[in-house]
């Protein structure tokens, strides 16, 4: 890794534990392949991903797919996306995740709640999972939840966050997401990814609510 890409960081990011980090990523919408993008260009140099989903007109303006690239699978997409700005491809499978092996941190971008269920019964016990990073989204309000899957309580508190799409807010499909709204969505990712490599404390929960310029972490 050529380190003098990362000279303006050097001082506040663990960048050797960073690059050796492994990273599962699980979807590649406007959450997953913006926030796969911004750890590359922080210098994650392991990523493993999955999505089984191809890229639709509409995602064209809130994901970090180009126009050549509608009808792909997104999995495809995202290796020639991250070889143009970071500078690497993942290892990304067109794959809907079902219970494979993840990496030391896993980073949830899905839309729906039956996928989190899924997600979290095929990760919480795998031994080597430290940081389980789950994001939502809703227009303007992004929150973000962390698990240390080590930790009984965090474990039981994420679960309890955890219902039926039936119960979620239905929010139209026309007022779901702005451009900027993943870009804030990785931001809080990507600093929780370098506190985490860093040692410093992490919140269990973040919400940006971006209507009314509200931050609140616990």
């Amino acid at each position: 890794m050529d380190l003098s890409r990362f000279v303006r960081q050097q001082d506040a990011v663990d960048m050797e534990r960073l690059s050796s980090l492994d990273v599962t990523m699980i979807g590649l919408g406007a959450i997953g392949s913006t926030c796969a993008v911004w750890l590359g260009k922080m210098g994650c140099a392991s990523i493993q991903a999955f999505d089984g989903d191809r890229i639709e007109p509409q995602n064209w303006s809130n994901q970090m797919y180009s126009d050549d690239q509608i009808g792909m699978l997104k999995a495809d997409a995202l290796g020639a996306v991250m070889k143009q700005f970071a500078g690497q491809r993942p290892t990304a499978i067109a794959e809907f995740y079902s219970g494979q092996p993840v990496g030391e941190v896993v980073i949830s971008g899905v839309d729906s709640m039956k996928s989190r269920m899924d997600i979290w019964r095929g990760i919480r016990d795998q031994t080597n999972l430290r940081l389980y990073v789950d994001a939502r989204m809703g227009l303007d309000t992004v929150t973000v939840y962390t698990v240390r899957n080590q930790v009984r309580d965090d474990r039981v508190t994420y679960s309890k966050t955890l219902h039926t799409d039936a119960e979620s807010v239905d929010l139209p499909c026309t007022a779901r997401a702005v451009a900027y709204s993943p870009l804030a969505c990785a931001a809080i990712i990507c600093n929780l990814v370098k506190r985490y490599v860093n040692n410093e404390q992490l919140p269990h929960r973040v919400i940006l609510d971006l209507a009314t310029w509200t931050l609140v972490t616990n």
